[in-house]
């Protein structure tokens, strides 16, 4: 695939750094920059440079903005960067074109008691199983994304006939008005949006769709291309394990990295403090993975189903 092609099918890349390197050790460090698309799950990554882990581990680590996990997967599979984090059906689309890109390190986890988004609907909205909302119109941030694939499967699994859905774009952050003002019957809505909707108690949640999939699967990773990754595999195994080092921190310290997430996100300080933070992975599972895979090929978001493993870098 030609660059200027890849890039125009999936969303342009921005190619300024959102953060600056930090200062390199008198050894020239190898350089690893990791395009995604900003949000509070980065705060791991984030943390990791701002607190020099990355330069102390032997590695020179830049973010670089990017408008989706396609874009920054795309920028991956060109060569414009080193490595990306995208979402999980971003990936199985290109191994199943044979791209050769593999999953490095894990990202969003997604459990039964920390899901990271919720199926909403009105505050006064009577649906209270799957068959309520056969027919009806569900927003999803983009179609044929994860949160499409979380609904279909939570309407199916709770007596309704997801076939019969009939689903349109809405952004996260105009999920809400959307519920409420009845232009949609139900929509999966994530943090901050999803915290703030709670407490004023303008939307309630009628399943958890993510959990529909399964009760813990990882529905994002870092990836990188195949052939990259065997070149530097040095330097990329000091870049994973910093991140997962990073990880368990943030994950257990959320009151202490808040003021990281909102200087990531441009999200008040107030507003991160209440949100519902999100749970990256410490470690790469392939059984995390499999849920996502047979899911998407049942739902015929992908031609087939595979191993799991075979996403992975080795």
């Amino acid at each position: 695939m030609r660059r200027r092609t890849a890039l125009a099918a999936f969303g342009a890349v921005a190619t300024v750094p959102l953060f600056p390197a930090l200062g390199r050790a008198q050894a020239p460090l190898e350089r690893i920059q990791v395009a995604a698309s900003p949000s509070e799950d980065l705060t791991n990554l984030y943390y990791a440079i701002k607190t020099g882990m990355f330069a102390r581990a032997g590695v020179d680590v830049v973010m670089i903005p990017a408008s989706s996990g396609a874009a920054a997967t795309t920028a991956v599979i060109t060569g414009t960067y080193e490595a990306a984090r995208t979402s999980l059906l971003v990936l199985l689309s290109a191994h199943l074109r044979g791209i050769p890109v593999s999953i490095v390190a894990p990202s969003i986890v997604n459990r039964a008691q920390n899901p990271f988004a919720l199926l909403q609907i009105a505050a006064d909205a009577p649906y209270k199983t799957g068959a309520d909302l056969n027919g009806k119109i569900i927003g999803s941030p983009s179609l044929g994304d994860i949160n499409t694939l979380a609904t279909r499967s939570w309407v199916d699994k709770n007596g309704g006939d997801s076939s019969s859905l009939k689903f349109v774009e809405i952004p996260f952050i105009a999920m809400e008005p959307a519920i409420v003002e009845k232009r949609i019957a139900a929509g999966m809505m994530g943090s901050p949006q999803l915290d703030a909707s709670l407490a004023a108690g303008t939307t309630k949640t009628l399943g958890d769709g993510y959990g529909a999939i399964a009760p813990l699967f990882m529905g994002a990773a870092y990836v990188a291309r195949t052939d990259w990754a065997n070149g530097h595999a040095t330097a990329l195994r000091r870049f994973v394990r910093t991140l997962e080092t990073a990880a368990a921190y943030v994950n257990g310290h959320a009151a202490e990295t808040a003021p990281l997430v909102a200087e990531l996100t441009k999200i008040s300080i107030a507003n991160v403090t209440a949100m519902h933070r999100t749970l990256n992975g410490t470690t790469l599972d392939p059984a995390m993975v499999q849920p996502v895979i047979d899911a998407a090929a049942k739902y015929g978001f992908i031609t087939r189903t595979f191993a799991a493993r075979e996403l992975f870098w080795e």
